[in-house]
Order: structure tokens, then C-alpha cells, then sequence
């Protein structure tokens, strides 16, 4: 059997600023990973952690956000596992910046931090996932493939978090049939568009929708909206 090794790429003179390649990435189905933390060791377990996923390959590390976002579009990742506390930029500006410069359907960003606040903040900002830093091998898995199908992935621990912040209580949301309907094909990722072509209505129907929906459940965006949702056990 060849052994696993790890090519590196000439870009920049520190670990920071170096591609990483796994011989998995030969593998066309490979979901890829962009792995943004200011700690070496903290990108090292990660690393170490998803070796032997075969359908999951690190395709390059930085260590802060500027190299980020210069390595990002030549890398195009399917998932950044994005710490937001960097020591040149708000982590938060670095997933705006990465969600500007995605692919037409978006880069969906991991977000990992223990930070309550950034947590909620990051969900605002459209962060399609959050673990806390002491995930286990199998939650990181489940979370990378989650976000990559284009669904979110929230640890306990943040949804209850998102949940606090709301001070809400647990009562059911009164929703209609129809604004069930699309927040069930809101949960699987897909776009505004595709839930007007499942559904048969027009484009600005389906922002009338999600527009009360967010309203009665007191959110301001879909993620929180099906995290709420997911929560509150109002998808069936």
C-alpha cells in the first residue's frame, strides 16, 4: 500500500502560508478543506483527525486572514474551517470576504470558536455551521459533509446558545401550512429559487414566505431560522 504523504506547495516561506495536498485528492468526490486558524496545533489535529476520511481532503491551511483570503480562490474549497479570532483581521471580516468571493452557490463556512457572542454574530453573518474547539473526530465529520450538502450543522452546545440569545421561550411558532412547506426546503439548503420551482410559486412569493416566517419567529436569516426550527421540532 503507498503511504500517505503530504505534498507541499512553494507559496510563502512559513507553515502558515503553505497549500497542503493529500494524496486523497485524487479522488473526485473529495469534499475540500480550507483549514484558517492562527494555531499550528489546532490545524494539526484537524489534520489529524480527518486522515482517514477518504471522502474529505485538506487542501490548504493559513494562519491568518489575509493569507486566507489570497489562497482561498485558487483553492476552491467546499468547506472553511474558520477560527474567528485571528491576529491581523475579525474573523468575521473573513467570512464576509470568502462568501463575496465564492462560486455562484457560496463557499458554506465552519465556524470554530467557544465564543458565545461570535457565535450568534457568526450566524448572522451566514455561517452555514459551528463546533466548539473540542469537537470530537465524528461531530467534525458529520459537520463538514452537513455543510457541503449544502445544509447547516450546529454543535448542542451552540444551538442552545443561538436559542438563549433570542430569549425566547420554547412555545410552538404559529406557522402556516405553505410557510412549513418552505421552511422544510429552506432546512436542505436550497435556494429561493428552487423552493419556488418545488413549490410552483413565483420568486417574490417565496420572499414573502420567508419573510413572515423569519418575522414570526423572530429571527434574521435563514440559518437562525432553521436552527430555531430544528429546535423547536416545527419541521415535523
Amino acid at each position: 500500500m503507498t503511504p500517505h504523504r503530504k505534498v507541499y506547495s512553494p507559496r510563502g516561506n512559513t507553515p502558515e502560508s503553505r497549500a497542503v495536498v493529500s494524496d486523497k485528492s485524487s479522488t473526485r468526490a473529495s469534499i475540500r478543506i480550507f483549514l484558517v486558524d492562527d494555531h499550528r496545533i489546532v490545524r494539526e489535529g484537524a489534520k489529524s483527525m480527518l486522515l482517514n476520511d477518504k471522502d474529505i481532503v485538506v487542501v490548504g491551511e493559513a494562519g491568518d486572514g489575509r493569507e486566507a483570503l489570497r489562497q482561498a480562490p485558487a483553492l476552491a474549497p467546499d468547506v472553511v474551517l474558520l477560527d474567528l479570532s485571528l491576529p491581523d483581521m475579525p474573523g468575521l471580516e473573513v467570512l464576509a470576504a470568502l462568501q463575496k468571493a465564492s462560486r455562484p452557490h457560496g463557499i458554506p463556512v465552519l465556524a470554530i470558536h467557544d465564543n458565545d457572542d461570535l457565535v450568534l454574530e457568526a450566524a448572522h453573518a451566514g455561517a452555514r455551521g459551528y463546533l466548539l474547539k473540542q469537537t470530537t473526530h465524528e461531530e467534525l465529520a458529520m459537520a463538514i459533509r452537513s455543510v457541503a450538502a449544502g445544509s447547516h450543522y450546529f454543535g448542542p452546545d451552540v444551538v442552545g446558545a443561538l436559542i438563549n440569545n433570542d430569549r425566547r421561550t420554547q412555545e410552538q411558532v404559529r406557522l402556516t401550512e405553505r410557510e412549513t412547506g418552505v421552511l422544510r426546503l429552506l432546512a436542505t439548503g436550497v435556494t429561493n429559487r428552487d423552493i419556488g420551482e418545488r413549490l410552483h410559486i413565483g420568486p417574490d412569493t417565496v420572499k414573502t414566505h420567508l419573510g413572515n416566517i423569519y418575522r414570526k419567529m423572530n429571527v434574521q436569516g435563514r440559518t437562525q431560522a432553521v436552527v430555531l426550527a430544528l429546535r423547536m421540532k416545527l419541521l415535523g
